[in-house]
């Protein structure tokens, strides 16, 4: 294996890890503030908390 094909094959594979873990924390993130949001909307009612 030459230089140049393990630098392309490390480039290629490193770039798909970064964007499966940028997808995979914006998809926490976007989760967090979708619950944040539901729960603040709950909050003024007169709904007694189990």
């Amino acid at each position: 294996m030459s230089l140049s094909t393990l630098y392309a094959f490390l480039g290629h594979d490193l770039l798909g890890d970064v964007v499966a873990a940028v997808l995979v924390a914006g998809t926490g993130y976007l989760a967090k503030k979708i619950r944040s949001k539901a729960r603040n909307r709950n909050d003024g009612t007169d709904q007694p908390r189990s």
